[in-house]
């Protein structure tokens, strides 16, 4: 599995492209919103602009105090009613952004969702996964500042550009001097984003193993063990220790902007000094009227504040850049599977031989083989069941067989054809299984044992299935059957159950589905000796006809299987029966062994040892 971190480099141009075509696509009425409400933020600063000049020349002209008062009022009225236009369209966009935030988070839910599985168990794609997430929540999700930042920006451009058209009647070196000293500021703020960008990933750490400690504070299954085991100093000290790196991040990034204020604070100083300075002297001179001197003040003070701020927006977009980067790597993630392309499984209703052919796997490039050029055939209909110690690579095996990951090395052949070929989705609806590492929705027993909506459940297969899994007396018990709610934490009045219960639900599910392959990936671990012994009572029955391959630890457990594979050191270092491995007196004798003797009793008097039933 590749482990490169895969980071996509837009230009903030190509991201305000990307961010204009989204929102067309989710809420395009936001865009005309942003589009008005950015002529309004212009014309209502030019109007407060050009009154107190108009005023001025009337007075100096001897109008009337009729004519002054109406072209006044004009104004005023004018002044209001964009001013109202304006809350109102902050409104309309609040609301909008709120649905733009919404979309956003179909997209990042639906990558998840759906991503290749080998890029769910990438640390850099987690990572990816977790900052798109926060970046699309509340007020301040990034979408919403980019939105709020692209209005200011083009209505900064469009009043700098119409108060440089005043301007430029003054003094063209006035503007080239404003405009010079402004830029100072700007390419400071560009030196503090090139800092975040070099260490996002270090914030991104801290906070990734923050939030860690803040869902384990919530995880009804942790709770014992963080209790039990005192894990809340454990916990608390590796929060404090995150929350110490992340605010010496911000403590850095606090002094940057500090140092750039200051600087900024500086150069305004000397700006805006010397510009009033020669305005005062074309005034004193008589170059100006002192109706001109109040609207170039005005405009000079306006030009500084638009440009300004236009640099700033600027250097905003830049720091937001980063993460709409960030987000669309998420989003842009590499996907190898073949899905909508791919050749279709054909006979899914029979199983047909499986074939490892010279398989080695690793998760990183730079890491060990788990599975070491392994070679395996599994005949349909078979019963295999694969055996060792832990971290021999069973599980790793079982995610290749059903391809959710892909060897390093070698092929997984289905039928004679390696399924890196299958159309993947198809390949997937070829296997049941029970995995280690399972998930439960909070929703109706029923629903989770069909994995499908209400109306698309088979109730008659839900019963089957619950049956043959031993869980259908437990379900009818509750007070609403299978309509009962699972999990008592999510519903008032939801049900739980005990962890062999649940691996029980989780067999009726594989069930349900009725596959050609079962994968059963250690399914009695949490049942008693008695519970464990009567499903596998009915196992064969159950799964006659499917292949079925069946890792256990519980060496006695895998007698009813027709070959058993023992897995060591990443390699098969054993294979057959039970019976023809004990005779063997080889290493699956030798675990044999080992776990039988915990089960064994000496007879009083006799000193001989029975072994009773395991499976």
């Amino acid at each position: 599995m590749e482990n490169k971190e895969y980071n996509k480099k837009y230009s903030v141009f190509q991201n305000f492209e990307y961010w204009i075509g989204s929102t067309k696509k989710g809420y395009p009425k936001l865009l005309i919103f942003c589009a008005l409400i950015v002529v309004v933020n212009t014309v209502v600063p030019v109007i407060t602009t050009f009154l107190p000049k108009v005023v001025i020349d009337l007075i100096v002209n001897n109008e009337t105090i009729s004519y002054l008062l109406i072209v006044t009022a004009v104004f005023t009225i004018a002044l209001a009613v964009f001013s109202g236009l304006q809350k109102y369209l902050e409104q309309l966009i609040y609301w909008n952004k709120f649905k733009m935030n919404a979309f956003f988070l179909r997209l990042i839910t639906r990558k998840g969702l759906t991503t290749d599985y080998r890029n769910q168990e990438n640390e850099h794609f987690r990572k990816l996964q977790d900052e798109s997430f926060a970046s699309c929540n509340g007020n301040f999700s990034h979408y919403a500042m980019i939105c709020d930042t692209s209005v200011q920006f083009f209505s900064n451009l469009l009043g700098f550009l119409a108060f440089m058209g005043i301007l430029i009647t003054l003094s063209p070196w006035l503007i080239l001097f404003i405009v010079g000293t402004t830029l100072i500021a700007y390419f400071l703020n560009r030196k503090v984003n090139k800092w975040i960008e070099k260490s996002i990933d270090e914030k991104a750490g801290y906070e990734h193993a923050m939030q860690y400690v803040i869902s384990a504070s919530d995880d009804v299954q942790a709770a014992k063990d963080i209790r039990l085991y005192n894990m809340s100093v454990w916990l608390n000290k590796i929060y404090d220790k995150n929350l110490k790196g992340l605010t010496g991040w911000y403590r850095k990034y606090t002094a940057k902007l500090f140092g750039v204020a200051a600087a900024d604070g500086m150069v305004t100083l000397v700006r805006e000094g010397i510009t009033y300075l020669i305005l005062i002297k074309m005034a004193l001179s008589g170059s100006i009227t002192v109706a001109e001197f109040v609207l170039y003040f005005n405009v000079v003070a306006g030009f500084s504040t638009w440009l300004g701020s236009l640099m700033g927006q600027i250097s905003a977009l830049e720091r937001l850049n980063l993460s709409m980067n960030r987000f669309r790597s998420y989003l842009e993630y590499p996907e190898k599977y073949l899905r909508e392309t791919g050749d279709p499984v054909k006979d899914q209703d029979t199983p047909k031989e499986i074939e490892i052919k010279d398989l080695s796997f690793r998760y990183t490039e730079d890491g060990e083989n788990v599975l070491k050029n392994m070679n395996l055939k599994i005949k349909p209909g078979e019963h295999i069941a694969v055996v060792g110690l832990n971290g021999a690579g069973k599980t790793t095996l079982i995610k290749l067989i059903s391809g959710l990951i892909d060897p390093t090395e070698g092929k997984v052949l289905y039928d004679g054809k390696d399924i890196r070929e299958y159309n993947r989705t198809e390949y997937y609806k070829l296997f049941g299984a029970v995995f280690q590492d399972f998930s439960i929705l909070p929703t109706a027993i029923r629903e989770i044992v069909a994995e499908k909506t209400e109306k698309d459940v088979d109730d008659i297969k839900v019963e089957n299935s619950l049956k043959q899994a031993g869980l259908f007396e437990k379900i009818t018990a509750f007070k609403e059957g299978l309509e009962s709610k699972y999990d008592r934490s999510f519903w008032d009045g939801g049900v739980n159950l005990s962890g062999g219960e649940i691996q029980k639900l989780l067999l009726a599910r594989a069930l349900y589905r009725q596959s050609p392959i079962v994968l059963l990936d250690e399914p009695t671990a949490a049942l008693d000796p008695v519970s464990e012994n009567k499903l596998y009572e009915t196992y064969n029955d159950v799964m006659s006809g499917k292949t079925t391959i069946f890792i256990s630890h519980r060496l006695a457990s895998t007698r009813f299987c027709s070959r058993i594979v023992l897995i060591e050191d990443g390699k098969i270092i054993e294979e057959g029966t039970h019976d023809i491995l004990l005779a063997k007196k080889g290493r699956y004798y030798e675990l044999f062994e080992t776990q039988a003797k915990n089960y064994r009793t000496e007879e009083a008097g006799g000193g001989e040892e029975t072994v009773p039933v395991m499976a």
